[in-house]
């Protein structure tokens, strides 16, 4: 499916809507206010040596020399590909975000975190995580320089460093769920206006697809290193399994329900937090379409 740019700017202007959204209720409504403190102190609960050592860890990948390394490896990647275009995205969506995020945390700087839950320390200027929104532009531009027949492993490998990222930003007690869903919003909707004046200037100007041998060669090294994907992805699920296990045996099943019987909101905002990050990537893999 090729989107058409209307259709692309539409979607921006739902992430633009739905980012708003979120920060009102979070800054204003009592009630969303106390769904993320009681969702923030059942991630902060968590804590612990290993869990704060791990943690710690996930989240310096949103550090800017990691994703300046990241964005360097993907506009090579789409160079490499002979595919400028899709490196100029890259490097545009996380140049973009990068500067915005941390303007917004700036201009919509609100306190909320009033000391109440121990374990964690949230400054006024939080919301959207900018960590949060480099891990998710990095994974979109990931999922756009990707051949097409790699995007679903794209999407799932940059999905779950996303989550990664989040959950440990949320356990490290340094952000509300709501600003990670900030994140995710600011990444999308970005991504999707950049995906709109893509779109426009393919239609205008049509990339040339004329290859002598040498680049032809070139393009097939680049598929084929990239078919490493769906080796990486069952790596990360087969971690996740066994991490999966090792939690169950280190708290004991009867420990985690009990968890999660007392801390339901941590378990549905974490739930939601994955669903959004899934669906986010996989609506724009359907926006990027079927590129040449």
């Amino acid at each position: 499916m090729n989107l058409r740019p209307r259709a692309l700017l539409a979607g921006a202007g739902a992430c633009a809507a739905a980012f708003v959204a979120i920060c009102l209720v979070a800054y204003l409504s009592p009630e969303a206010r106390a769904v993320d403190g009681a969702a923030l102190e059942g991630f902060v609960g968590l804590q612990g040596p290993t869990v704060d050592r791990v943690a710690g860890s996930v989240v310096n990948l949103g550090d800017p020399g990691p994703v300046l390394l990241g964005t360097l490896l993907l506009v090579g990647i789409a160079l490499l590909r002979r595919r400028p275009r899709s490196a100029l995205f890259a490097f545009a969506l996380i140049a973009v975000t990068s500067a915005s995020s941390q303007a917004l945390k700036v201009l919509l700087a609100y306190p909320r975190a009033e000391g109440r839950i121990e374990g964690a320390a949230i400054g006024d200027a939080a919301f959207p995580s900018g960590h949060t929104t480099a891990v998710m532009s990095l994974a979109i531009a990931f999922v756009v320089v990707a051949p097409a027949r790699l995007r679903v492993a794209a999407g799932a490998i940059g999905g779950g460093a996303v989550l990664a990222v989040s959950y440990s930003l949320v356990t490290g007690g340094g952000h509300f769920p709501s600003d990670i869903l900030g994140g995710y919003l600011l990444a999308s909707g970005t991504a999707l206006v950049l995906l709109a004046g893509l779109r426009s200037a393919e239609l205008r100007y049509p990339e040339h697809s004329g290859r002598d041998a040498t680049q032809e060669a070139a393009r097939r090294v680049a598929d084929r290193a990239a078919v490493t994907g769906p080796v990486v992805v069952a790596a990360a699920v087969g971690v996740a399994v066994l991490a999966a296990v090792a939690g169950v045996i280190a708290f004991r099943f009867s420990d985690v329900v009990d968890y999660a019987q007392a801390h339901t909101a941590f378990f549905v905002v974490a739930s939601t937090l994955a669903v959004s990050a899934l669906a986010l990537l996989s609506g724009l893999a359907v926006a990027v379409g079927r590129r040449g």
